[in-house]
């Protein structure tokens, strides 16, 4: 892809964030664009947020989970299928694709 068109596209793409959104199923605020990882970060937005464990396993608080979806395929020319199944939730309210969990 061509620098000039990916960074523009990026710009774009940095505009969506704090946007709601249906990803899996669930209901999810895209928070981040990470530009060196090329993912974004969604945080699913669940009423009762699960637990979180620390280093040990213990019990510590609780949080909404994290998705990364990938922006760009796997020869980086093109754009992921999971992004291009974001953009369509982004219009149609629904996504079926899976995310990596961080």
């Amino acid at each position: 892809m061509d620098d000039e068109i990916a960074r523009e596209f990026l710009t774009r793409l940095r505009k969506l964030i704090g946007r709601r959104c249906i990803y899996l199923g669930k209901d999810c605020l895209l928070i981040d664009l990470l530009l060196d990882e090329g993912v974004l970060i969604l945080e699913i937005q669940e009423r009762l947020r699960p637990i979180q464990r620390d280093q040990y396993g213990q019990a510590t608080s609780r949080s909404n989970e994290l998705l990364q979806v990938p922006i760009f395929g796997n020869d980086e020319t093109s754009f992921s299928e999971e992004i291009m199944d974001l953009f369509s939730s982004l219009r149609n309210g629904s996504v079926s694709h899976k995310a990596a969990p961080l």
